[in-house]
């Protein structure tokens, strides 16, 4: 059963032991939230790893695309244009 005094107040488990919030060093507070804010610069790396994979994907699939089509004559964009009658 827990305890009255951790019941309603914020808890850090760590190293498998239960430590009141409140009851941590500055220190210690400190340290916790750093390691919360480096949790979630983890979870936005991973999700812009995500969006940069999925992208470089969609790129890859295009220049395949681009590479497997039919061979069409390059107009040089150089050259003057001619027109027939």
């Amino acid at each position: 059963m827990a305890d009255v005094e951790t019941a309603e107040k914020p808890v850090l488990t760590f190293d498998d032991k239960d430590y009141v919030i409140d009851s941590l060093s500055d220190t210690a507070k400190y340290f916790v939230t750093q390691l919360q804010d480096l949790a979630q610069q983890e979870a936005q790396a991973k999700a812009r790893l995500d969006q940069v994979t999925v992208a470089q994907k969609g790129f890859q699939d295009l220049l395949r695309e681009e590479l497997n089509k039919p061979e069409e004559e390059e107009v040089d964009p150089d050259s003057p244009v001619t027109v027939e009658d």
